[in-house]
């Protein structure tokens, strides 16, 4: 983890410290001595060869065959594979104040991202393992360095799951606290192991002294383990009433809440110079201090951890209090560790018992048998004869044969009842959970009567994947806390990921429009967020629940004649549905029907594709805009023709008719005949003008009508 160290001087203030956390481990431990040793002894018997052996149950039958007989895995097994088809993930929503949808989705985005960074699920998986054989697992959050190799940039990432190994031997929790999450803990423990070579690398002066064991010392204990020296982080809550301004502008109504230990002099008098008005009042302040303990001193003060939280996150199995001390037990109750033992004892007894006499062996003098013949007996089995000889037994007295054969029979054991009995018993107790029949798929038996069955088995796994559930929220709970202090850099560019696997990116802080009103998105430190985890049925997976609710919606949907209805449940039923080679039909189906239909929200990269296709398309003209604007053209080229044609003969009739006149007069006309005539012919003109724009008004109208 990548803590700020505190300035507090080494002294005696860290003496407090070291004897107040021994004083408190103590407080922590001894009450569940049994129920640790008990975890322990289950995780060994279900992951060790032969450890249900160990102890003083196995030196009871130090001189007998000891087969390891397992029947239990199975429905640890069982448990794991439905937990791992389900994966729980938390999911930030939206609580009120300045929190937004966009946010929450981000929020969403880096933890996902997060988690893939830094291989989280593996912490996830290994404490459920835990909690599943032993009762209890747990695993922690922290921040380290984003890029460790840049050391131009101080900017770090959280890891939502940091594994914790053997957490019912290492991790412990204030006895006070009783909620599930241990929420309410004022303190914790989480002892790991160091090599002598890391701890000299590591803590060059220290002294090389181990942390107390959490659990009682067992002989089985401690033979093959490397050379380890014990350390232990350990968390104290610190609660401090502490002064917080509170800064308003009245223009627009905004607030800011700073510590008064953490706002300097400058941020606080450039806000007042804004326009900002400043009241403050006391309020609890609520943190989490880590040091790294040896059994002598304190080797490291961390100083105050992001988030005001202990970072650490139990999962259990099954949990009780009982007399004021809490009990946890996963699979591997003491009752089926008991059977599982007396199992494997009266197994091992029937394999004793047949190894003693297998089969049935004759009985012969030792005149009956001299050494050729005792080898040709020894061989029989191997050489596969196919008769075998003795000598008969002779009367020295009488000469007379007094046995040809053996003289008598050793016959092979027969089981007794009660073993017979006990190994039923045992049989049945170990595999009571087992005998549910609903793995074997029988003939004429319908889907819904196998999905039925199905429930039942993921019935026997519902607590587990509860407890679960509630470990997961609080992973959400302490990472929203931590991404508070954590993620505040403005304009930092952050890594998120989609449900699916896809990559992408997010600004912190980033300014937006919102109509006419300026907001910010990504700015973990404002607006409340919930956090929601859920649990869904496992051996049918959501997947496949899914994909036979759109195929029924889309049959009904068809009979109602909702045609629509019935494309929209088929292209999210194809979307949901697994197999090889079906990933190409489903990026089809999103892109062509899902998108166009907004069944699904579109990425970065969709958005940008349907913008630049719309507008190609507005870019190319219309087929059919073209040939009508063509037609107009042909139409407005034939009226310009049309119009030159009337202005040349308008152009041509003075001429025309003083031509006239000078022939008429020449012709002896009269001066009164010749203006007669000039009138009708300028009554001419103008009628032809009027016909030229009727039909100038025919050509626009067909025009608009084209």
């Amino acid at each position: 983890m990548q803590e700020e160290p505190s300035e507090t001087p080494e002294g005696t203030e860290h003496d407090k410290v070291h004897a107040r956390a021994m004083q408190r481990f103590d407080e922590a431990v001894l009450p569940q001595f049994p129920v640790r040793e008990l975890a322990l002894l289950a995780r060994r018997i279900a992951n060790i060869p032969g450890a249900i052996w160990e102890g003083a149950f196995g030196d009871q039958f130090e001189q007998v065959i000891k087969l390891d007989v397992h029947k239990l895995n199975r429905a640890i097994r069982k448990a794991e594979t439905d937990y791992r088809q389900n994966r729980i993930v938390p999911d930030f929503r939206p609580a009120g104040g300045s929190s937004d949808n966009d946010t929450a989705d981000t929020l969403d985005g880096m933890h996902r991202a997060d988690s893939q960074h830094f291989k989280a699920q593996q912490g996830r998986d290994n404490a459920f393992s835990e909690a599943c054989t032993g009762g209890f697992g747990a695993y922690r959050l922290c921040n380290e360095w984003a890029d460790p190799l840049d050391k131009d940039s101080d900017e770090q990432r959280i890891n939502p799951a940091d594994t914790i190994v053997d957490a019912d031997q290492s991790v412990f929790f204030d006895p006070g606290a009783v909620q599930y999450d241990k929420s309410d803990a004022r303190y914790a423990f989480v002892v790991r192991k160091l090599t002598r070579e890391a701890f000299e690398e590591e803590y060059e002066d220290a002294k090389m002294v181990d942390w107390p064991n959490g659990i009682p010392n067992r002989s089985w204990m401690g033979w093959f383990q490397p050379d380890f020296i014990a350390v232990c982080e350990y968390y104290e809550i610190e609660e401090k009433d502490e002064y917080v301004l509170i800064f308003e502008l009245e223009a627009t109504g905004e607030e800011q809440r700073h510590w008064q230990k953490e706002i300097s002099a400058e941020d606080r008098a450039d806000l007042l110079a804004l326009g900002w008005t400043e009241r403050k009042r006391k309020a609890t302040r609520r943190r989490c201090r880590k040091y790294v303990l040896s059994g002598a001193e304190v080797l490291e003060d961390r100083g105050h951890i992001a988030g005001g939280n202990i970072p650490i996150v139990p999962v259990y199995g099954n949990r009780a209090y009982v007399d004021g001390v809490e009990w946890f037990t996963g699979l591997l109750t003491s009752a089926k560790i008991d059977s599982a033992r007396l199992y494997a004892a009266m197994v091992s007894r029937l394999a004793e018992i047949q190894a003693l006499a297998p089969h049935e062996r004759p009985i012969f003098a030792a005149e009956q048998m001299p050494p050729a013949l005792a080898e040709q007996w020894a061989r029989s089995h191997i050489d596969r004869h196919p008769y075998a000889l003795v000598q008969p037994l002779i009367d020295p007295n009488t000469g007379g044969i007094v046995a040809a054969g053996p003289i008598g029979k050793v016959e092979p054991p027969q089981v007794p009842q009660t073993l017979a009995a006990l190994l039923e018993l045992a049989n049945r107790d170990v595999t009571e959970d087992d005998n549910d029949g609903a793995e074997q798929v029988r003939a004429n038996t319908s889907a819904d009567a196998m999905d039925i069955a199905a429930a039942r088995v993921d019935a026997k796994s519902g607590v587990l994947l509860d407890n679960n559930r509630q470990s997961v929220q609080r992973e959400g709970e302490l990472y929203l806390a931590m991404a508070r202090e954590i993620y505040v850099e403005e304009g930092r560019e952050v890594e998120t990921m989609t449900e699916d696997g896809d990559d992408g990116t997010a600004i912190l802080q980033e300014p937006y429009y919102d109509g006419p009103e300026l907001k910010t998105r990504n700015d973990f430190a404002t607006g409340k967020y919930k956090v929601i985890a859920t649990v869904t049925e496992a051996t049918a997976t959501r997947r496949d629940r899914t994909v036979k609710q759109m195929l029924g919606l889309a049959e009904i949907s068809i009979q109602a004649q909702d045609i629509q209805g019935a494309q929209a449940a088929l292209v999210v039923a194809v979307a949901n549905m697994d197999g090889e080679g079906i990933q190409d039909i489903q990026r089809w189906n999103r892109k062509a029907r899902g998108l166009p239909m907004g069944l699904f929200e579109p990425t970065e990269d969709e958005q940008r594709e349907m913008a630049e296709a719309q507008q190609n398309q507005q870019q190319q003209p219309d087929p059919a805009a073209m040939v009508a604007e063509a037609q107009v053209g042909a139409l407005r080229a034939g009226a310009t023709k049309d119009m030159a044609a009337a202005q040349e003969i308008a152009s041509r009739i003075p001429l025309n008719q003083a031509k006239a006149a000078g022939e008429r007069v020449d012709a002896g006309l009269r001066p009164m005949e010749v203006a007669n005539d000039q009138e009708n012919t300028t009554t001419q003109r103008i009628r032809t003008g009027a016909e030229i724009q009727a039909w100038e008004q025919e050509q626009r109208q067909a025009q608009s009508a084209a």
